[in-house]
């Protein structure tokens, strides 16, 4: 299996040299449909912070924010008619080495539990094709010879990254599973750098490089996802112009977790 995904990314990664995709040919995705709405990145110098609480995120240099509006999750079962979080505040900034995002949703309760549980932790992904192309493909977790890159949080690893600096002991209970959310003492970031090719096919990659990190405050999910534009992981989704990204939210209190979430159709996002 391992092999067989390898092969793919190699296959689509020679694919994407070969066909040569230009953002001019990705922003047709605007004209044919196949993308809801737009997103700039702001182009900016210095560091990118990675907490949501730096002063950055509300000053006047800050990313313009868009708001976007979630549907149901209608394609797979366990389909959900009735996601919880019906919007999202999206932004984003470079620095030309790094890009960074700024998601925003109401949340009323901090969700971050692990174990069976009537109650799942709060969740948040982005989405990216490894092969950016006009028609945008479905919205789906990739598909045959549609590889995606995905950059998923949880606020429960926010958890494993709290316990590691406040040295709390970790009992059995907390090495107990919902889904993928498992405690791991060793958890660098929250946010879990993945591949997929279709439904049921989510691999986490060996090489994570997504940093982020999450603060609930007045209600609100605040999260910031960080990485830099390119790198040498064939993996990973590659920032060097206009790509598709998509947008997915869990709210834990509501008991939703994997298929069962509020999605966003693909977006245009556009570096300058």
């Amino acid at each position: 299996m391992k092999q067989w995904k390898s092969a793919i990314v190699i296959f689509v990664t020679i694919l994407i040299v070969a066909c040569g995709t230009s953002s001019s040919d990705v922003e047709q995705c605007l004209e044919n449909g196949s993308c809801v709405a737009t997103l700039d990145v702001l182009k900016i110098s210095g560091d990118l912070p990675l907490s949501p609480d730096a002063t950055f995120w509300s000053s006047p240099d800050a990313p313009k924010k868009i708001s976007l509006e979630l549907g149901p999750q209608m394609i797979t079962n366990p389909k959900w008619p009735n996601p919880s979080v019906k919007e999202v505040n999206l932004s984003a900034v470079s620095n030309g080495s790094d890009i960074a995002f700024l998601l925003e949703w109401e949340d009323a309760a901090k969700d971050n539990f692990y174990g069976h549980s009537d109650r799942y932790t709060d969740q948040a992904a982005l989405m990216f094709p490894l092969q950016p192309a006009a028609e945008a493909p479905m919205i789906t977790m990739g598909s045959e010879n549609e590889v995606v890159n995905i950059w998923q949080w949880k606020a429960a690893w926010e958890k494993d990254i709290g316990d590691q600096n406040n040295k709390r002991t970790r009992g059995p209970d907390d090495f107990t599973s919902t889904g993928t959310t498992v405690a791991r003492p060793d958890r660098a970031s929250p946010v879990e750098d993945l591949n997929a090719e279709g439904f049921s096919t989510l691999t986490i990659q060996d090489e994570q490089n997504v940093q982020g990190k999450g603060v609930w405050k007045n209600n609100r999910w605040r999260v910031v996802f960080r990485r830099s534009l390119t790198d040498s992981d064939s993996g990973d989704a590659q920032f060097k112009g206009a790509t598709q990204m998509a947008v997915a939210v869990w709210n834990g209190g509501n008991n939703e977790r994997n298929g069962q979430k509020g999605i966003i159709g693909w977006i245009l996002l556009r570096l300058h």
